[in-house]
């Protein structure tokens, strides 16, 4: 276990009980820190890179890489840790004689991108909106499996709290899930062990605190403030504690680092005044030594912007290096040359080997070997030409969307306008409802080269490098129309959201013939963009306007990439249901329409807060000033989101966790067990300090269990979310955090099932600044469990 003097303080240590992110930001990090200051982060004699050791779970592998990193010349070891030209989004040059291939790196974390003949996956947002650890496994296996098919060695995903959804602008938050750092850790665990479970690696990004794409700046391009040329502008610095790093931010990726994540990405942000990728503290000290973790840290496209004190400072892989024409830096430089002369320790550069080649004996990747890649075979090009098609989709895949797209939906609000029971007439209003109208996937590689307009069709995926191209769309209106040749429905569709006397003019003629009117809505955001509010995209709230006008049974369903504005129309007495539905994947509609027809009942949970107003969240959560080092304070501390509004008592539109059913449930019998048990989850032990270890006990053994009888009292089979949250006896911790939730299926009415929850040391710790360690604080804690964040009837105690 680690000492204290070991593992060094983040900051300038205050109690944990009178934590003040002003004193720590006058004593540490500051927004214009000291030199001293800096050199600290950057320190590598501070913060030495400990020696990989394989872990528990990779010792073969780990040796088998030693031994053949102990027989690499110096080019060799350049070709391993620099990114080359290639045909993948990454690439590394290849080693023939120890047949170590050019390995493959490629988007993204909600499918393959820039081939075809692959699925389109919800997105990480949709999968948290099912809260079910078990579609979050089975989703990434089988995406895994498709990126092992295409010849992707290294996927680039999952997305593991970064960003973790500070914001609700942040544009790129749909590539996660949850705000919640014990959500999402749970989400990661799954997703980790799921791609890893189907043959390829893992990596868990962004490290960390890359909370904004504004003024995120990679290296070599030019930014959106034309002031500042490409390469000259500093990334925005997230300025953090040393509390909220841990209690928040670390979390996360210390599950996917249990679950045996075998890379990390450090992003593009700089962490308190240092670049991500050259920050000793971060990568030295709190991944590789606090964490444990035995794989490779790599940065993201463009986020490297030195060369000897990456090298030394925890960062074993630079990307993209030499492809883009070196636009965005071959970091390296003449690595050979360096080593040859003595400038950079050949040890140095042998470590980095031997963490990278690590994972990748330790997937079997070399006895197993993967099919060549064969890069973007997209566009007209390509229409006619089958030699370089490969189609990888598995029978069952597309179910698995539908499955997942069915589990997220999320009844927000019903007075009695769902479920649809065979309505004789049904309009859609909205071109959310139907296809693009230029195809698919005509918006490009990242999804983005179509302006944000109104014609871009229904929103299945956001933009970014975390877009995945679709074989095809099952859009919402497609499967209306089926639902209504088995109904004998009639079905009227006006898809052009444009504020015009011709839309309100056949809006008028439809709706009052109509039974129902389904009004399709989206906001549409990813990399590279924060949205400049919580608006809804081009002319959906005159939609829905003109359909309450015409129309006294309103149902509006919102495809999003976040939280969005509904305030104008939400509490309207027309408006008789409230669905959101996500980022869905490519069966859209498939997903949707059972839900909305009651085949289904909706079981999805909103995995953020829904606030009234941008107001009502934290402050300064997208930082614009265009200057020439950004500042980004995190002084909400620990309070993100629901702890955020539990703790100034502001009343949000729809609380964390919240999600209606067609049915209802009674929570009864909480009971506490407090039989602990060791811990078995762990694939990859952490080295994260508590107090009270003694050699054989471990941070995640379960201390105690909870469970909980749900009974369905209401009419229609249902499944529940139970979410168990505890309030911590310790100054400066949020009114309550949540630590456990488990989804219980298909109870029927009448009947009961129970829901458990292992609360493990680390659920019930917290963080010490002085200690540097984990604790359990004295004092009485308080167990709530329920529906939501807000809906907690029941409460019990349990002390240490």
């Amino acid at each position: 276990m680690l000492s204290a003097a070991v593992i060094l303080t983040l900051l300038a240590a205050s109690p944990a009980s009178s934590y003040s992110f002003e004193r720590s930001i006058e004593n540490t990090f500051s927004g214009h820190l000291a030199r001293r200051d800096t050199d600290e982060l950057l320190n590598s004699t501070l913060w030495p890179a400990p020696a990989a050791n394989g872990g528990k779970a990779w010792t073969k592998a780990f040796a088998k890489a030693k031994a053949t990193v102990a027989q690499l010349t110096p080019e060799e070891l350049f070709n391993l840790t620099v990114g080359l030209d290639g045909r993948c989004v990454g690439n590394t040059a290849p080693v023939p004689r120890f047949n170590i291939p050019e390995f493959c790196f490629g988007d993204g974390p909600a499918g393959v991108r820039d081939v075809e003949g692959v699925s389109q996956f919800p997105g990480e947002l949709t999968t948290a909106a099912t809260w079910d650890r078990d579609l979050m496994y089975r989703r990434n296996k089988a995406m895994g499996q498709e990126f092992y098919d295409q010849g992707i060695h290294i996927p680039l995903a999952p997305v593991t709290g970064g960003p973790l959804g500070r914001s609700p602008l942040e544009g790129r938050a749909w590539e996660g899930g949850f705000t919640d750092p014990y959500a999402c850790g749970e989400a990661s665990y799954q997703y980790v062990t799921a791609l890893i479970d189907s043959g390829v690696a893992s990596v868990s990004k962004h490290w960390v605190l890359y909370e904004q794409e504004l003024n995120r700046n990679p290296h070599g391009l030019q930014n959106k403030n034309d002031s500042w040329p490409g390469g000259t502008q500093l990334p925005v610095s997230s300025n953090i504690d040393d509390k909220t790093m841990h209690e928040v931010y670390m979390w996360a990726f210390a599950e996917a680092i249990r679950a045996g994540t075998t890379h990390l990405m450090c992003s593009y942000n700089q962490i308190n005044n240092t670049h991500s990728c050259s920050n000793a503290k971060s990568l030295n000290g709190l991944v590789k030594t606090e964490l444990n973790f035995q794989g490779a840290i790599m940065s993201d496209w463009g986020a490297h912007w030195d060369t000897t004190p990456s090298m030394y400072n925890g960062m074993d892989m630079s990307m993209p290096g030499s492809q883009l024409d070196s636009l965005l830096g071959d970091f390296w430089g003449d690595m050979v040359e360096m080593i040859n002369n003595g400038t950079v320790s050949e040890d140095v550069i042998r470590e980095k080997v031997i963490r990278i080649l690590t994972p990748y004996y330790h997937l079997g990747q070399d006895v197993k070997p993967l099919p060549d890649f064969i890069y973007n075979t997209i566009g007209p090009p390509y229409v006619n030409d089958t030699a370089g098609y490969r189609n990888v989709r598995k029978s069952g895949t597309a179910d698995l969307i539908k499955e997942i797209g069915m589990s997220s939906v999320t009844l927000l609000k019903n007075t009695g306008g769902l479920p649809l029971k065979k309505p004789k007439h049904v309009a859609v209003l909205g071109n959310d409802a139907t296809d693009n109208i230029y195809g698919a996937n005509s918006c490009g590689a990242t999804n983005s080269a179509c302006l944000i307009n109104n014609l871009n069709g229904t929103l299945t995926i956001g933009f970014g490098a975390g877009s995945a191209y679709s074989p095809y769309i099952v859009t919402p209106l497609d499967a209306l129309k089926q639902r209504a040749f088995q109904d004998n429905t009639e079905i009227q569709a006006m898809v052009a959201d444009s504020n015009s006397s011709t839309a309100e003019a056949a809006i008028a003629t439809m709706l009052p013939l109509s039974d129902v009117a389904i009004v399709f809505v989206n906001r549409w955001y990813g990399r590279g963009m924060d949205a400049m509010s919580l608006d809804l995209t081009g002319d959906a709230d005159f939609l829905v306007a003109q359909a309450v006008n015409y129309s006294s049974n309103v149902v509006v369903v919102i495809h999003a990439t976040g939280v969005v504005n509904i305030e104008k129309w939400a509490d309207h007495p027309n408006v008789t249901a409230i669905v959101a539905a996500y980022v869905p994947g490519q069966e859209s509609g498939a997903g949707l329409v059972p839900v909305l027809y009651g085949d289904v009942s909706p079981s999805g949970k909103i995995p953020w807060t829904w606030g009234k107003s941008l107001d009502d969240y934290p402050p300064n959560g997208i930082v614009t000033d265009m200057v020439y080092a950004p500042q980004s304070n995190f002084t909400e501390g620990v309070f993100i989101d629901y702890r955020w509004y539990d703790k100034n008592n502001i009343t949000p539109r729809y609380e964390f966790g919240f999600g209606l059913s067609y049915t209802t449930f009674e929570y009864s019998k909480l009971t506490i067990s407090k039989k602990g048990s060791k811990d078995t989850t762990s694939i990859m032990d952490t080295a994260e300090p508590f107090v009270g270890w003694d050699g054989s006990n471990s941070l995640y053994d379960v201390l105690f269990t909870a469970s909980v009888k749900i009974t369905n009292t209401g009419n229609y089979t249902g499944s529940e979310v139970a979410q168990l949250y505890i309030s911590i006896p310790e100054e400066g911790q949020p009114i309550r955090v949540l630590r456990g939730f488990d989804k219980v299926k298909d109870i029927k009415p009448g009947e009961s099932q129970t829901a458990t929850f292992a609360i493990r040391r680390k659920d019930v710790s917290a963080w010490s600044t002085v200690g540097q360690h984990w604790y359990v604080p004295n004092g009485t804690f308080t167990i709530y469990v329920g529906a939501s964040s807000r809906i907690l009837p029941l409460n019990t105690t349990w002390t240490p």
